[in-house]
């Protein structure tokens, strides 16, 4: 109980969060850092595979620092770490965005919702970019939003909308 407690606590920082600079740093660390370093903690995991890498924000972001967000128009190459990490960011900011805007118009009551369309170009970078990330973590190779968005296998496509269900988590609880 004391976990749930915990996890909770971190997902409302996050969320409070949002519209602030330190917003991107606040969901990378919970997503590609803490939650990776609590799965590499459950040690039984890893005894017949490799554990996860987390990841760094101010590492990544140095990486980062010469990407420009028109990287996710190039959507047939297969984006680095600091490409993927520019991508999320900028997509990241994109969705938070339009989610503010959704819920200053939204009616009292109805709270706003942000939805995955492949064709939607916002949750595509999004969701490719924050699946090749979880992918670097477990050293699986990372594809091109490209071959994302064409791929029609149910797997795939779980694995990749799972990353937007947890945006639309965050974002839910706004």
């Amino acid at each position: 109980m004391d976990n749930l407690w915990k996890e909770t606590q971190a997902l409302k920082a996050v969320r409070d969060s949002m519209g602030s600079t330190d917003f991107p740093r606040k969901v990378f660390t919970k997503v590609f850092t803490q939650d990776i370093e609590r799965l590499r903690s459950m040690e039984d995991m890893w005894k017949t595979r490799k554990p996860p890498k987390p990841l760094d924000f101010d590492e990544v972001s140095r990486q980062a620092m010469e990407v420009g967000p028109e990287k996710s128009r190039q959507d047939q190459v297969v984006w680095t770490l600091a490409e993927n990490f520019a991508v999320f960011k900028d997509s990241l900011r994109r969705l938070s965005d339009r989610l503010n805007e959704l819920k200053a118009n939204a009616e009292p009551g109805s709270p706003p919702i942000l939805t995955f369309d492949k064709d939607d170009v916002d949750t595509l970078d999004f969701v490719a970019a924050t699946a090749n990330l979880r992918s670097i973590i477990f050293g699986i190779d990372t594809r091109s939003k490209f071959d994302i968005k064409r791929k029609h296998s149910m797997d795939l496509t779980e694995l990749y909308a799972d990353w937007f269900q947890k945006w639309q988590a965050i974002s839910s609880l706004l």
